[in-house]
Order: structure tokens, then sequence, then C-alpha cells
């Protein structure tokens, strides 16, 4: 899809400057969604996060007794997450 890309010769561009001066480019949700997170994976803090968010998950998921200590935990903190996801 390399005729979307680049700031001189991108499909939006080109309409713009050739057919419709008014027409106006919208990115889809999706695809901003996915250059957001591209984004964001490129930042040490996110990829860290990520990993201690897999740690933990593993932690409390592999082990029945972990498991049973985070419900314990969720019910003193008054939340309704009793199960990891």
């Amino acid at each position: 899809m390399s005729t979307f890309q680049g700031i001189r010769f991108k499909i939006i561009t080109l309409m713009k400057t050739e057919q419709t001066p008014y027409f106006i480019g919208i990115h889809c949700m999706a695809h901003g969604m996915n250059l957001v997170m591209q984004s964001l994976y490129t930042m040490p803090m996110v990829s860290k996060l990520e990993s201690l968010l897999q740690a933990l998950y593993m932690y409390f998921s592999t082990s029945q007794k972990h498991h049973l200590e985070f419900t314990k935990l969720a019910k003193i903190v008054e939340t309704k997450g009793l199960k990891v996801m």
C-alpha cells in the first residue's frame, strides 16, 4: 500500500491538489489506533510496563495458591476483579 504513504505523493494529497481542493482526508479508526500502538511500543516505559504485566499474569495464573492470594487481596481492596485475565 505504498500509494497511500509519503508526504508529497500520498493519494489524499494528490486528490486535494489535482481533483478536489476541499477534500478532507481522514484515517479509519483501526489504522489510527495501529499507528498509535506502533509509536507506543518504541517507548521503553511501555515495553517495561508490558513485561511487568505479563510477569504478573504468569505469576498469578500458573499457580492455584497464587491465584487464591490474588482473590483474597482483591476482596480486601474491594475491587470487582476477582479473576486474572
